[in-house]
C-alpha cells in the first residue's frame, strides 16, 4: 500500500507545473524523468519516450539509458519496444536471470543495471509514451515501489498531454499573431498603392503579387518594403 506523505504529495503536484516548460520542448520529458527517481523507491536511472507528430522524443537520465532506449526503438524488441506497441507494463527483475529480451538484458547487466519497468504513458487513452526505470538492485520494482510507479505514470501522461497541448495553442497563437500583422502591412501597402495610382483594392493587391512573383519574395515581405520605404513605388505603377 502507498503510503502519501506530504513530501510525495508535492512531488506528485510538481507533475502539473512541468507544462511551464516551453523554450525546450524536451525540458518537460527530462524533468519528469529527473522526478520519477527522487519519487519511486528503487530508481537509480529513469527515461521517458513521447509519441511525436512523425517520431518519438527521447529523454533520460544518463545516456546509457538513452542508448537503450534507441536499441529498443531500432530492433523493435525489448520492454520499452513492447510497452510503446501495447501499451501495457513490462518489468524486469532481474536482468541476470530474464530470458525474454536477451539483448536488453546484456546491455543492462553491462551498466549494472538489474531491474526495470517500463509504464505507459496514456493521454486521452491513446498511446502518448512510456517511462522507464532502472535499478542496480534486482527487484527494486516490487510491492509498493511499483504502486507508487502506477500512480506517477497515470499523472505523468496528464503532464506530457498537458505540455503538449500548451505548446500546440502557443505555436498557433503565434501563427495568427503572424498572420494578423501580415495582413496589416499588405493592407497599409495596398492604401499607399490606391492612394498614389488611384488603383481599386484589389488591383492593388495584384500588383503586389505581380512584384513577389518577379522577385521571389513573399507579399508580405514586398509590402514592408513599401511601407517602409526600402522600394521604389514607381516599380508598382502601372506597365
Amino acid at each position: 500500500m502507498v503510503r502519501v506523505t506530504r513530501e510525495f504529495a508535492e512531488h506528485i503536484a510538481s507533475l502539473a507545473q512541468l507544462l511551464l516548460s516551453e523554450d525546450d520542448p524536451d525540458a518537460t520529458l527530462r524533468q519528469l524523468a529527473e522526478l520519477a527517481m527522487e519519487v519511486i523507491p528503487g530508481s537509480d536511472a529513469a527515461g521517458v519516450i513521447a509519441a511525436g507528430a512523425e517520431s518519438w522524443s527521447l529523454a533520460a537520465s544518463a545516456g546509457t539509458v538513452a542508448d537503450l532506449h534507441q536499441l529498443q526503438l531500432q530492433t523493435g524488441d525489448g520492454p520499452v519496444a513492447e510497452v510503446l506497441r501495447y501499451g501495457e507494463a513490462r518489468r524486469i527483475d532481474d536482468a541476470a536471470v530474464e530470458d525474454r529480451w536477451p539483448d536488453v538484458c546484456a546491455a543492462m547487466a553491462s551498466e549494472q543495471l538489474s531491474s526495470c519497468l517500463v509504464l505507459p504513458l496514456r493521454t486521452d487513452r491513446q498511446r502518448g509514451g512510456a517511462i522507464a526505470l532502472y535499478g542496480r538492485k534486482p527487484d527494486a520494482f516490487a510491492g509498493s515501489s511499483h504502486d507508487i510507479a502506477l500512480l506517477f505514470a497515470a499523472q505523468g501522461g496528464v503532464a506530457v498531454r498537458n505540455a503538449a497541448l500548451y505548446r500546440s495553442c502557443h505555436r498557433m497563437l503565434q501563427n495568427v499573431q503572424t498572420a494578423l500583422a501580415s495582413r496589416a502591412v499588405i493592407e497599409q501597402a495596398k492604401g499607399i498603392l490606391v492612394t498614389q495610382y488611384g488603383y481599386p483594392p484589389d488591383v492593388a493587391f495584384k500588383r503586389l503579387s505581380a512584384i513577389s512573383q518577379h522577385t521571389n519574395r513573399k507579399v508580405r515581405d514586398v509590402a514592408a518594403d513599401l511601407v517602409e520605404g526600402r522600394v521604389d513605388r514607381d516599380r508598382f505603377g502601372a506597365t
